[in-house]
């Protein structure tokens, strides 16, 4: 079975893929932002269901510190467990749960921007990018849009997006993460720097 560990939104997912396809697993935390403090619980209650074959973790787009707490997670299970580690799209997962086969998966990307991903028969076309709200909306103006497709037309930056990834969906992208070849690398897909920077005057110390 794959464990799925997803952190790139505002609560941290994870799932238990069966070779099947089933899901032995999935639950998601019930805070915002608290995934330092719920993604180990969630982590240890699925796998007390069976044994592990592998891990798959949420590259991304999201925010650092958030991605951060689930690719450390997933790295050190697979070090621990000597399991094999691989990474995937969030972005994927928005559109397995929405049943996107031709489009564009948009989420909230914050300080007025978003994260867009272009995708073609079932398949993603090309990495994610990041773009303010109005090329955003431009860019995907006439065509089939998932995730947080409000915010296209929300003239308000300090709007939030609400997509939630889905255990299921998540699982079922975790299982063909496993399978690729060649599988994509557990590294993060920030897209931009971080929200919070070191200010000049304590930088080099």
């Amino acid at each position: 079975m794959i464990l799925a560990i997803d952190t790139s939104g505002p609560y941290p997912v994870v799932a238990l893929a069966a070779d099947d396809g089933s899901l032995a697993f999935g639950a998601r935390g019930q805070h915002e932002r608290a995934h330092a403090e719920e993604l180990a619980p969630l982590i240890r209650a699925a796998m007390a269901v069976g044994g592990l074959s592998g891990v798959a973790v949420g590259r991304g787009p999201g925010a650092f510190t958030g991605l951060r707490v689930g690719l450390v997670s997933a790295r050190t299970l697979g070090w621990a467990m000597s399991l094999p580690v691989v990474g995937l799209c969030s972005l994927d997962v928005v559109a397995q749960q929405a049943g996107l086969t031709d489009g564009w998966v948009v989420t909230d990307a914050r300080r007025g921007e978003l994260y867009l991903a272009h995708y073609g028969e079932g398949r993603r076309l090309a990495p994610p990018q990041v773009l303010p709200r109005p090329a955003a909306a431009a860019l995907t103006r006439g065509q089939a849009v998932c995730g947080d497709s409000g915010l296209l037309v929300d003239t308000d930056r300090r709007s939030r997006g609400t997509t939630v990834l889905d255990p299921d969906a998540l699982g079922a992208v975790a299982l063909r993460a496993a399978a690729a070849l060649p599988p994509e690398l557990p590294e993060p897909e920030y897209l931009r720097r971080p929200d919070v920077t070191m200010s000049p005057a304590n930088r080099g110390r």
